[in-house]
């Protein structure tokens, strides 16, 4: 049997959606052929998020940002941290995948779900200043739970989410 490439990788993607326990196979395979090659660690992330181990999959991309610290990879974790409802965490990473590559993480979207993290914290202030950072055709359909629709709507959804979570507190 050959070395997996992460070309290999690329191209077996699809199975993650078809076949996440023939991926993870893979994904162990390019591992332990590859042990420092931030890619193996990321995909298996992957394979572990569709087999329901968010834990195993923090672990891969904590290992991934110590091989690779890069805008992709606090990205990704930002986004799980984001899933698991560690908020302050998350918004570390979006800030540090901000400073690793600035334009096109605002190009991207960073500054909603840093907002949806700001907000769900109770912050809007920090929510509208990354509100501010879309551009003014912005639309989306809510990823991940993200607040959904245009400029206008994330804006009234983040206002939303800061003040429940501001009246969760003052419990």
């Amino acid at each position: 049997m050959s070395k997996l490439t992460t070309e290999d990788m690329a191209r077996k993607f699809g199975l993650l959606r078809t076949n996440p326990q023939e991926y993870f196979a893979l994904a162990e395979q390019f591992i332990r052929e590859n042990p420092d090659d931030s890619d193996g660690y990321y995909s298996r992330h992957n394979a572990w998020i569709k087999l329901g181990r968010s834990d195993l999959a923090l672990a891969d991309l904590n290992r991934v940002v110590e091989l690779k610290p890069d805008k992709p990879a606090f990205e990704a974790r930002g986004d799980l941290l984001r899933d698991l409802g560690q908020h302050a965490a998350a918004i570390k990473d979006y800030d540090r995948a901000e400073a690793a590559d600035s334009a096109s993480w605002r190009d991207g979207f960073g500054p909603l779900k840093r907002a949806d993290c700001h907000a769900r914290l109770g912050d809007e202030k920090a929510a509208l200043a990354d509100c501010a950072l879309l551009p003014d055709d912005h639309w989306t359909p809510g990823l991940s739970g993200a607040p959904a629709g245009t400029k206008a709507d994330v804006i009234a959804a983040v206002r939303y989410l800061a003040a429940v979570a501001r009246q969760q507190r003052s419990r």
